[in-house]
């Protein structure tokens, strides 16, 4: 049996083709922005203005977080640091593990003679190489107010005379003032009071006019500088180990370091080691 299917069923409506143009015509397309447009509620201008102060607070606060965490699990260029150059360190002698010759710059000298000279002792008394004949002379230089290498060389000669024993009488430290400004004749200059060598026999303080001190600093090779004030006078480092007959036997470089205020220090094990060489060194040459 053939099904007709523009037959409707009974349940259905029949319209014709009349009524179905009528039907379309009368719905037309809806504008949905418009109808949109037209519907919505007004904003009120304080929830406008409220808003617009949440944005900026959250803006702040963004980049706050971006300042200060941003850099957290990214990788970024690395700044460039400038930093001033390390402050110099204070000239230092040789280490402390040098042989004694080397920690004491020591050089044996061929047996020229000592150049002579007569100066004044702390005790006012004349006192000069001729006086020490037969014995061992060891003859350095500092200032008399002890405010140059002082404090350290004396030390040194204080524990060297206590170190040569039998030989003590027999070694004389002559201590020859190297400051122009200051060439009074003193019982205690401080030269030999502040490293403890005022009460020990066979230590001379030397001092005299400024020129028989010139003329003893320029025979041996020591030159003093002046400055402004009491306190700018330097001068360069020596000691020579005189034999039993006048003859310049060795020469050794005494060291310290200097502070920016000028004061001189040693480590008390240098300064030992130090001592002990120039107990060595007079005792070599005592007959």
């Amino acid at each position: 049996m053939t099904t007709n299917h523009d037959e409707a069923l009974p349940s259905e409506p029949r319209l014709s083709e009349a009524e179905r143009a009528a039907a379309f015509t009368k719905h037309q397309p809806v504008d949905r922005a418009a109808a949109f447009r037209a519907g919505r509620a007004p904003v009120p201008m304080k929830f406008i203005m409220w808003m617009t102060v949440v944005f900026v607070v959250l803006g702040l606060g963004g980049a706050l977080v971006e300042h200060y965490f941003g850099g957290i699990g990214v990788t970024t260029t690395p700044t460039t640091v400038f930093k001033l150059p390390a402050t110099p360190k204070s000239p230092s002698g040789p280490e402390i593990s040098a042989s004694l010759p080397a920690l004491m710059g020591l050089k044996y000298i061929a047996h020229a003679s000592a150049p002579s000279f007569t100066l004044t002792n702390q005790y006012d008394k004349p006192w000069g190489l001729r006086d020490a004949r037969g014995d061992v002379v060891v003859l350095t230089f500092e200032n008399s107010t002890c405010n140059d290498i002082c404090p350290v060389l004396g030390a040194e000669i204080r524990l060297a005379q206590q170190r040569l024993g039998v030989n003590a009488s027999k070694v004389d430290f002559a201590i020859v003032n190297s400051d122009p400004k200051n060439l009074a004749v003193r019982t205690r200059p401080p030269a030999l009071v502040r490293p403890g060598l005022a009460a020990l026999p066979h230590v001379y303080f030397l001092t005299s006019t400024l020129a028989r001190l010139n003329r003893v600093w320029s025979n041996y090779g020591v030159s003093v500088r002046v400055g402004t004030t009491a306190n700018q006078v330097t001068h360069n480092d020596v000691m020579y180990f005189i034999g039993t007959k006048g003859q310049l036997a060795a020469l050794a470089t005494p060291f310290a370091n200097e502070n920016t205020q000028g004061v001189f220090s040693l480590r008390p094990v240098d300064i030992a080691h130090f001592a002990q060489g120039i107990s060595n060194t007079a005792s070599s040459l005592v007959k």
